[in-house]
């Protein structure tokens, strides 16, 4: 059997997998002996990077030598840190977590007298767009990983569940994790895996919880502050921990202490969980709203949703309002944890495809995956508003091929203007105001032509999601390849590469 690894890259934690030699997937732990990594990095005194538990430990003593939570960033295209003259961005921090989980697994299996696997499949949220993923596959290659695909988490969470009960259903899974949150409905078919809608928030998850319940103590005390007003005070970083633990003892316990320091003097509250489940029913409102959005959005692929189970995924989904709110919204539904460990089940279902993707028989097969966001280019509507017309749309399969015709407006053009945009709607037209430009470019062909002469573009969408898109008029052609600002050159990936590469995190 050839090895490779599934990992899931999570926002507060992240976990490791492998198919071992009984052919189902197990998570490898790290050299701390646990099954999850705190995806925190904390920078040393020296400069020097330490990543996982030990960072974990050490966020309490200076939030502004700790990076968390990165993955939120993944989208900022401009957001850096500067910590003792080292810039870190969201792919040169992933890179790190990245190295820690491999580096540890490898070691394991090192004392094993197995080989190192430099080979994985890393997971994504289903919500992420073009640019996110590109920039965990340049993290992933910092790391000296060879990237196999990028995979939707609730893709990989469905994939770790197998056959077991799902075949011929259709399913949604609820994946609540630190600091995202994804919907996926599903449909299982002989065996076959199909995605028919897929919505998240990557600003939503139990950290939100986390910054409620320090929002409510420091009311409690009559401190008259936000989270948001102190979020880059010393004090902050063990705020967030204690708050992390106050939380889950709330899912254990009718009621719980909450400790915290602020401007040197120690505060102790008691918060009883229906409190705490008031103070947040918003955020798990929110979670509601977007499984009716991609409710909505399966019902354009398939005529009769009857979904039968809800699988819970992501370490927050252990909250017990979540399950209680979930069987109130949803009373016809199976909610489903199984014996699967919920923080577990997407490294576990992305080492499965992994394992499909070197060539080994897996019991579920992955038909289509979709994507999250639709691409098209601005033209001119009825009554000559410029709209943008979609060339492929996030409810199209993930791997797609097609093709769109388009126009000239005027007798005697010489070229034409192209502008490439990017928005969620799932409708042929949209309007420009909701659209994101991502590229804008001119074809050139250099003779004049009447109007309406032809203009095609050619779509391709691989299984990583990344998008190409090859517009041609008259013999000439220009190509789009939608890899996202704030991505690095292959050089800058190498230099990174070579960098890291001795670093022990």
């Amino acid at each position: 059997m050839k090895e490779v690894y599934g990992i899931d890259l999570g926002t507060t934690n992240s976990c490791i997998a492998v198919i071992g030699e009984d052919g189902l997937p197990q998570v490898i732990k790290n050299l701390e002996d646990a099954a999850t990594t705190p995806s925190v990095i904390f920078y040393d005194e020296t400069g020097e990077p330490v990543v996982g538990g030990e960072a974990k430990s050490m966020m309490g003593s200076d939030i502004k030598r700790t990076v968390a939570f990165i993955k939120r960033e993944m989208s900022n295209k401009n957001y850096e840190l500067d910590i003792d003259g080292t810039t870190v961005t969201p792919i040169t921090a992933s890179a790190l977590i990245l190295k820690k989980v491999v580096d540890d697994a490898n070691e394991q299996r090192s004392y094993e007298g197995l080989p190192p696997i430099h080979k994985a499949v890393i997971t994504v949220p289903a919500y992420f767009g073009n640019d996110e993923r590109e920039r965990t596959k340049q993290a992933a290659q910092i790391a000296g990983l060879e990237v196999l695909g990028l995979l939707n988490e609730p893709t990989a969470a469905a994939l770790s569940y197998g056959t077991k009960g799902l075949n011929n259903k259709t399913f949604m899974i609820y994946d609540l994790g630190g600091g995202t949150f994804d919907v996926s409905i599903m449909r299982m078919e002989n065996n076959e895996l199909e995605t028919l809608a897929s919505d998240g928030n990557h600003h939503l998850g139990g950290v939100d919880w986390d910054i409620a319940l320090i929002d409510y103590a420091l009311q409690k005390e009559g401190l008259d502050v936000t989270y948001d007003d102190i979020k880059d005070s010393k004090e902050v970083g063990k705020m967030l921990v204690n708050a992390e633990n106050c939380k889950k003892n709330l899912s254990k316990a009718d009621k719980a202490a909450f400790k915290f320091m602020y401007q040197r003097k120690m505060h102790f509250i008691d918060i009883s969980r229906s409190v705490f489940e008031e103070l947040t029913e918003d955020l798990v409102d929110r979670t509601i709203n977007i499984v009716e959005k991609a409710k909505k959005l399966a019902l354009e692929r398939t005529d009769n949703l009857n979904i039968s189970d809800i699988i819970l995924v992501g370490g927050s989904s252990y909250m017990p309002m979540i399950k209680k709110r979930l069987m109130e919204e949803y009373p016809n539904c199976n909610l489903r944890l199984d014996n699967l460990e919920p923080d577990r089940a997407v490294a576990k279902g992305a080492a499965i495809h992994a394992s499909s993707l070197e060539g080994e028989k897996t019991k579920v097969t992955l038909g289509d995956d979709l994507a999250t966001r639709s691409y098209g280019i601005r033209c001119y509507g009825s009554e000559d508003r410029l709209i943008v017309q979609n060339v492929i749309k996030r409810t199209d399969s993930l791997v797609y091929e097609g093709s769109t015709g388009f126009t000239t407006r005027e007798d005697g053009s010489t070229s034409v203007n192209l502008a490439l945009y990017e928005n969620i709607s799932t409708d042929e037209e949209v309007e420009l105001e909701k659209c994101t430009l991502i590229e804008e470019s001119e074809l050139e062909w250099g003779f004049p032509v009447p109007a309406k002469t032809e203009i095609t573009a050619f779509v391709v969408r691989d299984s990583n999601g990344i998008v190409n898109i090859k517009v041609e008029c008259q013999g000439k052609t220009k190509t789009f390849t939608i890899k996202g600002e704030g991505t690095l050159s292959e050089q800058e990936i190498e230099r990174e590469r070579r960098r890291l590469a001795n670093k022990h995190v």
